[in-house]
């Protein structure tokens, strides 16, 4: 075994405790429903404004589901819609930015839990290595993209000639028709959550 497959296998073992420690602490991933609708009208919306063709493209949602999603998110408060124009548009409510705070506040704490035994420093150091690897793997060609193409594949490919989906990725739980959810949020990039009681935890976590 070479030191770079050594290294390799480190790095992959480090990766999976990091998830299923942020699973364990952190907050629950908006992959579905009002979540990932204010999520991405955060991260993509022109100071917190996205119509509704954007937030198909970026949510990988039918039209009607679109709109659907952003009615319930308007009923509870977190987004306000204009379909007075030509377009369709959402927009972030205080009530919907307070949301995504809480949870990005929960998101950090469980990060700085999985890196609490690195100093500052060596955490500079890791992403630099990281970014490294990255690059690294970008200049052989590998398309990252690739990541979200097999998810949908793999999901259709073990449905081939069924309706129904996989538990975890049918219409309730963020299929979405022909498009699996796009943005699965439990590494948030900004570290900017939505109020439950989560039983799992005692405390409020997030929901959908």
């Amino acid at each position: 075994m070479t030191e770079s497959t050594k290294a390799l296998q480190s790095l992959k073992k480090a990766a999976n405790y990091s998830k299923l420690t942020m699973g364990e602490l952190g907050p629950r991933s908006y992959k579905k429903g009002q979540g990932a609708l204010i999520k991405v009208i955060d991260k993509f919306g022109e100071k917190g404004t996205i119509d509704k063709k954007r937030l198909e493209r970026e949510l990988g949602w039918r039209s009607g589901e679109v709109r659907k999603v952003a009615e319930k998110a308007e009923k509870n408060g977190y987004v306000s819609i204009d379909d007075s124009g030509f377009e369709f548009t959402v927009s972030l409510t205080d009530k919907g930015s307070e949301v995504l705070q809480k949870r990005f506040a929960v998101e950090d704490n469980a990060a700085d839990a999985v890196f609490a035994g690195l100093t500052a420093k060596e955490k500079d150091t890791l992403i630099a290595l990281c970014d490294k690897v990255s690059a690294t793997c970008e200049g052989l060609g590998i398309d990252y993209s690739r990541i979200e193409k097999k998810h949908r594949h793999d999901c259709a490919k073990k449905h081939e000639g069924s309706k129904q989906c996989c538990k975890h990725h049918d219409k309730d739980h963020g299929c979405h028709g022909h498009h699996g959810p796009k943005y699965v949020f439990v590494f948030g990039e900004e570290g900017h959550h939505h109020d439950c009681s989560c039983k799992r935890h005692g405390k409020k976590h997030g929901r959908d």
